[in-house]
């Protein structure tokens, strides 16, 4: 019994945003049913990434990690009959959520205008590239190109005077789930108040304003251009990464430099630079901070991260490793707070999968994990509940409408 049971979700959608949103109200007890055209379903399924993520995967790794905690069923929604299956789907359902252009939506009549005749209270969720209105609004999107680079988060990432630097598939898109998934949950709890459905819109270009808005407010104030930062030249050099002598990389995130002074040179054995004039003040070595981090380099590289830490600990700096995926994962903070879960899959077996981050205390949001399902395999038994009879079903099944 999650925080969310008794919610009904139809999702008709591909790749990462919506998936994702609706694995998470899925996590959290509600009854998702993902609508997959029968040729192939999401591509997602069999879809590693250009280089970026292990080809040895025998599913795809994006498909297992944005589709847990629904059922699947393989429809052919450009036939009437099937349309009518969906019609049914959504008269019973609470929210419909697709990342389809408004085009494909229109052209398969599962628009907003149409849907809201089904049911009138149905909250639509959708998520475009670039927005519904514009020049741009029905331009595909996404996330390197509608979230990292039109939102300009991408020219600020990488080394100063370098390429920008390219991120990891969906980072983009599952910083823009959880607004999305907050707008549905806004929107249901406005229903239960005024018993009205309505839209919810997310772009991945605005979201990327949002999650940037720091840089992007100081743009608006100041007409300048934000830049990308340098290691050599970062203004706090206690606000910097340093590697140690065995290769492993700190993250020092001291932010209030005069109180961390004192203890930070304790620490680095470099009591003889707390009242050296070029760095007594934070002005101070803001100004010559190309001479002190290059100070720190140095000392930092004397060391293995392992003689660090205990080192870092004592003098209470405010430090993370800079993990690489797998150290992260080994990491005893992520087993104790149950970061990743397992799960049986079909194929697969025993499967760990990374755990959805929100936790609740009286409604457990951690159920028995569902693996993502195989293409169509609740088909038969999701238009079973909705009142179909087997003939009708092997009818719709022999017509293609079905797998």
């Amino acid at each position: 019994m999650g925080p969310l049971d008794g919610v009904k979700v139809v999702e008709l959608s591909t790749w990462a945003v919506v998936p994702c949103a609706c694995e998470v109200l899925g996590d959290w007890g509600a009854d998702v049913i993902k609508i997959e055209h029968p040729e192939g379903g999401d591509p997602t399924r069999g879809w590693t990434g250009p280089g970026w993520l292990p080809s040895s995967a025998p599913v795809g790794v994006g498909w297992l990690a944005d589709n847990r905690s629904k059922r699947s069923i393989a429809l052919d929604l450009s036939k009437e009959e099937g349309r009518q299956v969906a019609y049914k789907l959504v008269e019973q359902a609470d929210v419909f959520a697709s990342n389809l252009q408004e085009p494909s939506l229109q052209r398969v009549k599962m628009d907003y205008e149409t849907l809201k005749q089904v049911n009138e209270k149905i909250i639509f969720a959708h998520l475009t590239g670039y927005g519904r209105r514009g020049p741009g609004c029905d331009k595909p999107g996404f996330d390197y190109s509608a979230f990292w680079a039109s939102s300009g988060i991408m020219s600020l990432v990488g080394e100063r005077g370098g390429a920008p630097a390219f991120q990891r598939p969906a980072m983009g898109d599952h910083m823009t789930t959880g607004y999305l998934t907050a707008g549905i949950l806004a929107a249901l709890r406005v229903r239960d108040r005024l018993g009205i459905g309505q839209r919810v819109d997310i772009a991945l270009m605005g979201t990327g304003f949002w999650i940037d808005s720091w840089q992007t407010q100081a743009t608006l104030l100041t007409g300048e251009d934000a830049q990308q930062v340098s290691q050599k030249e970062m203004p706090n050099p206690m606000f910097n990464v340093y590697r140690a002598k065995d290769g492993r990389w700190f993250m020092f995130a001291m932010l209030f430099p005069d109180r961390f002074w004192p203890t930070f040179c304790a620490a680095l054995k470099l009591e003889h630079l707390r009242e050296d004039p070029r760095f007594a003040t934070t002005e101070k070595r803001s100004e010559n901070r190309r001479e002190l981090i290059s100070i720190i380099d140095e000392v930092i590289a004397t060391k293995t991260s392992a003689e660090w830490v205990p080192i870092f600990d004592e003098h209470d700096l405010v430090w993370a490793y800079v993990h690489t995926i797998k150290t992260a994962l080994d990491d005893p903070q992520t087993e104790a707070n149950r970061f990743v879960v397992e799960t049986e899959h079909a194929e697969l077996g025993r499967m760990k999968m990374v755990n959805s981050p929100v936790s609740f205390s009286e409604t457990p949001s951690e159920p028995a994990v569902v693996p993502p399902p195989l293409l169509g395999q609740h088909t038969e038994e999701v238009l079973s509940a909705i009142g179909y009879d087997w003939d009708e079903i092997t009818r719709l099944k022999d017509g293609g409408v079905i797998l």
